[in-house]
């Protein structure tokens, strides 16, 4: 083993004073631990440029091409290599003066990143938590010929291509079911095929969550607890479990709501994120719940339809600290009203493309497990 400190020396970046003009708008590109990406980092990546005099009258300093970067503060453990001089915040150490007779940059790359968790571990700090120069500098680093190596990692790098690509399938496949919908349907924003219309609210009860507080005091029942995080985990359309339960008397200050119905978060980032519930159980007000849902209207196409207008959702719901969706406006939102049978042929296409993705994605975890075993058989 060897300690980093043995191999580099380290340079500390630095953030021109923001209230000094003169210091931006320059030629210099200028990063921070954002940009730290794992891998090779270029001028696009830039957060700002800065100038010659913030270099000669600030803490901001140059950094060589082909340096380490490593994150300190935000983002600690992160990693990266610059291809064209650079500067860097404050949050962003460099590792230079590297001997490439005898170390290869993207292998201590690779280690320094295998040592995330420890490094995190070891920040400090009252408000925001960082890592020093020192701890940097105790870090142990296998020991081995580089001609070792770069096959170690050139093996990690075939890795992470595949996994990149299979998520870049998985992408695809997303865009592939958006396609389909306007195919079938149109832009539904105007309905642009004329389909018949209803107001949701004629086509489904709507009511809104609610939420027993504080929930710690309401924990431990036998009645189903639904949070976002759990509707994240498993397929795009049912929901079939929960992480928490909750006793009888927070059901009475949330909303139960029956098993088949389409739930559909209201606010914040999750807006427009929905599923069919396979159980009866409690929502928090940041659901609505969509029950006795029309024959004329196929849940699992209503909750697909739902999906496409989330950003029309973001579009129209009242401002504020994030938006927000109440009954009301749900309950006057024109939903289309296909023949059944097209409802049911996009639905089929929807199956099908799950099952492809699915596939994928246990590829995926797959590659992730094999990238896990290998990092921790070469770094410990």
């Amino acid at each position: 083993m060897a300690r980093l400190g043995d191999i580099c020396t380290f340079q500390s970046g630095g953030t021109p004073a923001k209230n000094d003009s003169s210091f931006f708008g320059g030629e210099i590109p200028w990063i921070t631990t954002v940009a730290l990406n794992g891998g090779i980092i270029c001028e696009a990546d830039a957060v700002d440029w800065i100038t010659k005099k913030a270099i000669e009258h600030s803490a901001a300093k140059i950094v060589p091409a082909h340096s380490i970067m490593v994150g300190t503060r935000v983002g600690v453990g992160k990693v990266a290599i610059n291809d064209v001089p650079m500067s860097t915040s404050q949050d962003i150490i460099s590792l230079l003066n590297i001997d490439e007779m005898v170390w290869d940059k993207t292998y201590l790359c690779k280690v320094i990143l295998s040592k995330n968790s420890y490094l995190s571990s070891q920040a400090r700090g009252a408000t925001i938590k960082g890592i020093k120069i020192d701890t940097l500098a105790m870090l142990e680093i296998p020991d081995l010929p580089i001609k070792e190596q770069k096959r170690i990692s050139a093996m990690l790098d075939r890795v992470s291509d595949l996994i990149s690509l299979r998520k870049q399938q998985l992408a695809k496949l997303d865009e592939l079911v958006k396609a389909r919908f306007v195919e079938l349907f149109g832009d539904i924003n105007i309905n642009d095929k004329n389909w018949d219309t209803k107001p949701l609210g004629e086509l489904c009860t709507i009511v809104r969550g609610g939420s027993p507080r504080p929930i710690e005091q309401f924990l431990g029942g036998d009645v189903p607890w639904i949070k976002i995080g759990d509707a994240t985990d498993g397929d795009s359309v049912y929901l079939n479990s929960t992480k928490e339960h909750i006793i009888q008397e927070g059901v009475k200050k949330s909303r139960l709501v029956k098993a088949g119905s389409l739930i559909f978060a209201n606010c914040g980032v999750s807006l427009g994120f929905a599923r069919i519930i396979t159980f009866d159980g409690c929502i928090h007000d940041g659901w609505l719940a969509m029950e006795d849902i029309d024959k004329r209207i196929d849940k699992v196409f209503l909750l697909q339809a739902l999906n496409q207008m989330t950003e029309h959702f973001r579009a129209i719901a009242p401002a504020g600290t994030q938006p927000n969706l109440n009954t009301s406006i749900m309950k006057t939102f024109k939903q289309i009203i296909p023949p059944l049978e097209l409802q049911r042929e996009y639905i089929e296409f929807c199956e099908q493309t799950d099952k492809s993705k699915l596939s994928i994605q246990q590829s995926v975890d797959k590659l992730e497990i094999l990238k896990k075993s290998l990092m921790q058989k070469f770094f410990g």
